[in-house]
């Protein structure tokens, strides 16, 4: 950065530059050397300023208009919209004004508040200063900003599941570290080790969870930068479901007829009308209908139920089952038993076993997708005008084709 008495030199000898604000120049260059030379305000009460007339001033080049000097201190001087002059500067952070439509008056009060005692000021500073930069804990902060910036928009199911994430992967690992603490290399090493487990879909919940929250610390100014900016999460593939076969179907219905259990009657129940199993709590039966409130909607839209009609297969097996007895199980607890019966396989399988048994038996892919919950497709006509979701004689007689010898 160039010194002033280098910044005078070159602007003094720019080509072309008048005589008269050359002359200007050298006098101004003259006046903030002598007054460079003047003693400390604190060691005298001496002062001395640079003043110029507004003709001056308004010749002056850009450079240098927005400079004033007060013996060692140099303020910026600048024009706001409403034509009112600011002279300005900050000594340790401790900012200094003066305002004013006349430049002389706005240098003038500038000089008054250089001279102010701030001691109270720089005191409430250094407080604040002391109070932010206590050590806030990670797990302090990612909980308040799960409870405050995530809950209000999520639904209560969702942000059950990012706590229980919470408790089981991350709680541990970041008990008792500051959150200014955590560095690229730490949080690496972390997700390394669900990595090296082959729990690649952990690995990816944890980075989703820890990830934002860092990111609003950075906005919230507690961090700089968000530490998990270049973490490198794995690749894995994505498994689209696979349905149970036609032998670990009988097993489960035979089960459910030799020893009708909680969880053979829940999953049995899965099996046959393609719900999610965290739709299971909704579920209300009549004659001929199954209706459910859909798991898949947004916080603050309204809720979507979903018909979907006793197969004939199902109708056969629901002697052996109660709804009651499992609408108020966890849906955590029904899934740990999936092994009891098949190895292998989740709950969801069997919504993909509903959904493949009704194509293999030649039900309409149309009233599959609204027995699923799914959209038809993107057609005008199959969205507006078909209406199929309606037409329960159809549907009914759809679902008469579901049944076949297990």
């Amino acid at each position: 950065m160039l010194d002033e008495k280098e910044a005078f030199s070159r602007m003094i000898n720019t080509p072309g530059m008048s005589s008269a604000v050359m002359e200007m120049l050298m006098n101004f260059s003259k006046a903030v050397i002598a007054s460079a030379k003047e003693p400390n305000p604190s060691q005298t009460q001496k002062t001395s300023v640079c003043v110029f007339t507004q003709k001056e001033i308004s010749k002056m080049p850009p450079k240098f208009k927005k400079l004033f000097k007060y013996n060692n201190v140099i303020a910026h001087v600048r024009l706001t919209d409403r034509k009112v002059y600011e002279v300005r500067c900050s000594i340790d952070g401790v900012p200094y004004l003066g305002c004013s439509k006349d430049l002389d008056t706005a240098k003038a009060k500038f000089i008054l508040d250089l001279k102010k005692d701030k001691s109270d000021f720089i005191k409430r500073k250094n407080e604040k200063k002391q109070t932010s930069s206590k050590e806030i804990m990670f797990n302090d902060y990612f909980i308040r900003w799960l409870t405050t910036v995530k809950k209000p928009y999520i639904k209560e199911t969702t942000f059950k599941s990012y706590m229980d994430q919470y408790k089981a992967g991350i709680q541990k690992f970041f008990e008792g570290k500051p959150i200014k603490s955590l560095d690229a290399f730490t949080l690496q090493e972390y997700i390394n080790t669900f990595t090296n487990s082959e729990k690649f879909r952990t690995a990816k919940k944890v980075y989703n969870l820890v990830s934002p929250c860092l990111e609003y610390a950075v906005a919230d100014g507690i961090i700089d930068r968000n530490p998990m900016a270049k973490i490198v999460i794995p690749k894995y593939e994505t498994k689209s479901g696979c349905p149970i076969s036609p032998e670990e179907e009988r097993r489960l219905v035979n089960a459910l007829r030799e020893k009708p259990t909680i969880y053979a009657q829940a999953l049995v129940f899965l099996t046959y009308t393609g719900l999610r199993i965290g739709e299971l709590a909704t579920v209300e039966v009549d004659d001929a209908w199954i209706t459910a409130v859909t798991e898949k909607k947004r916080k603050g839209l309204n809720e979507k139920k979903r018909r979907i009609p006793i197969s004939p297969i199902l109708k056969r097996l629901m002697p052996y089952i109660e709804i009651e007895t499992f609408k108020s199980v966890r849906a955590t607890t029904i899934s740990r038993h999936v092994s009891d019966y098949f190895k292998g396989h989740h709950t969801h399988d069997l919504r993909h076993t509903f959904i493949t048994r009704c194509q293999e038996v030649g039900i309409r892919r149309e009233i599959v997708s609204i027995w699923a919950g799914h959209n038809t497709d993107n057609s005008i006509t199959s969205k507006v005008y078909t209406h199929l979701d309606q037409n329960e004689k159809l549907q009914l007689e759809e679902i008469a084709k579901f049944d076949y010898e297990i």
